[in-house]
């Protein structure tokens, strides 16, 4: 069995008709009857029953509801700044005030139906880490891609209420003795505490095997290495040594010995590859004196870094340009060629045409003379051989008919006098450019002068009709 009680909040709801945390706002469909009709009978105004109508998308309230209060407002913006950036909103590691804050916001978008239609709203970091809020659109599948985004919002933290936990748990990422160790995790507290004065943090990626640190300075994030670095002095054999040594005498043992040296050495990554500031204890200088110079130092580096990045960008933008330019110039190059190509491509399927069907024609031509010659000649032969021949006349003639341009099953007047020319019918006129896209195509020797063929016979094709083309 079960049992449900009444919380506090539920309890003053049920009695004053609003939530003690959200005094500025409520929904007055939710209020009870009762409390409807005391606030009617105070105000003097009629109750008629009906619940308020919702805020649809981010028009203000109708009807006769509350006016927008603060908090109202302010989801409203908080709604407004995530559709001018692209839907997320991160804050990093806000302090409890601020958390509260946004959920207090969240919650009126969502009870005042100020989402716009089709989207809705998740977020996460209610308790500890950054809050995270995203404006998913309805007919967008965001499981999948809302787990990931949580799951790396809680694994990568500049809050300190999980940075310092989870060194303390897993510190392997500090490279020091475990006699150094306490002093590394106090000087990355130190190293944070600096930062902080300055408005930058330090935060921990726990999605490694190992939580790794780095330093966010606004939009760069530096990764942090602290190690220990090690001293050689003689090694001095050891009795265990002198008995091994005497009965293997070629082992050759060790010369020196390293031991940790217990001064530290810091490590901050910069911007391009395998390159970073380093900082090392010295006598009467200890990391922990010099972390305000530590932490001015890479302020510089990172000022520089970005005024590299922004001159990598001009110079990317710049070539950029120049290349789309190039681009540009040889697709109006090429649409050129294609165009011309294209005039004498028709003009070449044109010929083409006009000679085949010339050809037809005088074939036809002659077809007939050669028929109206063997019926003379069968006028002159006995009656069986001109019999014969009368049905090779007959057949002679139909034939010359069918292939005659200008009476056949495809006269000449069917064909289309603008042809749309093909790939291969445009290459021979294209110099060197491709048919298909804007650039330079590659030929053999051979296909070059078969082009060159094609040129030539396009120039003279009219040469043509005057051969003595026989059946």
């Amino acid at each position: 069995m079960w049992r449900a009680d009444a919380t506090d909040a539920g309890r003053f709801y049920l009695e004053h008709g609003r939530h003690p945390e959200h005094p500025d706002y409520m929904l007055t469909a939710r209020v009870p009857a009762r409390v409807r009709r005391q606030r009617a009978a105070d105000t003097g105004s009629p109750d008629s029953g009906a619940a308020t109508a919702p805020i649809a998308g981010r028009a203000a309230p109708t009807g006769s509801g509350p006016a927008p209060t603060a908090s109202i407002k302010s989801a409203r913006e908080l709604i407004d700044r995530l559709q001018r950036e692209d839907g997320t909103i991160r804050v990093e590691s806000p302090d409890d005030a601020t958390r509260a804050l946004y959920r207090r916001l969240i919650h009126a978008a969502k009870q005042h139906d100020l989402v716009p239609d089709g989207y809705h709203l998740r977020h996460t970091g209610r308790d500890a880490g950054d809050v995270l809020i995203r404006l998913y659109p309805d007919a967008e599948p965001d499981g999948t891609d809302w787990n990931r985004i949580r799951l790396n919002a809680r694994r990568d933290t500049t809050d300190p209420a999980l940075v310092f936990p989870a060194l303390d748990a897993d510190p392997a990422n500090l490279n020091v003795s475990p006699q150094a160790l306490p002093r590394a995790l106090q000087l990355i507290r130190l190293l944070a505490d600096e930062a902080a004065k300055r408005g930058h943090r330090v935060g921990v990626n726990t999605k490694t095997k190992h939580p790794r640190v780095y330093l966010q300075i606004g939009s760069h994030r530096r990764a942090v290495n602290l190690t220990e670095e090690y001293d050689q002095i003689r090694h001095v054999l050891t009795d265990d040594e002198l008995q091994d040594l005497h009965r293997r005498p070629w082992i050759k043992p060790p010369e020196v010995d390293t031991i940790a040296s217990g001064r530290l050495r810091l490590e901050i990554a910069r911007g391009g590859y395998n390159s970073g500031d380093t900082w090392v204890d010295a006598k009467g200088n200890l990391l922990e004196q010099q972390l305000r110079r530590i932490i001015r130092d890479v302020e510089i580096t990172a000022e520089a870094d970005e005024q590299a990045r922004l001159a990598r960008l001009r110079v990317q933008e710049q070539a950029e340009a120049e290349r789309k330019r190039r681009d540009e110039h040889r697709l109006a190059q090429w649409q050129a060629a294609m165009a011309d190509a294209r005039g004498q491509a028709i003009g070449w399927l044109r010929a083409q045409t006009f000679q085949r069907a010339f050809q037809a024609w005088t074939t036809a031509t002659n077809i007939r003379a050669f028929c109206a010659a063997l019926d003379e000649a069968a006028d002159r032969d006995d009656v069986d051989s001109s019999t014969g021949v009368a049905d090779w006349v007959a057949w002679g003639r139909a034939a010359a008919d069918d292939i005659d341009p200008t009476r056949g099953t495809r006269p000449l007047a069917a064909v289309d006098f603008d042809p749309e020319p093909g790939p291969n019918d445009l290459r021979p006129f294209l110099a060197e450019w491709s048919p298909h896209r804007p650039e330079r195509e590659y030929r053999s020797q051979h296909d070059e002068q078969a082009l060159a063929d094609v040129r030539e016979q396009a120039h003279s094709w009219h040469h043509g009709l005057l051969d003595d083309h026989t059946w």
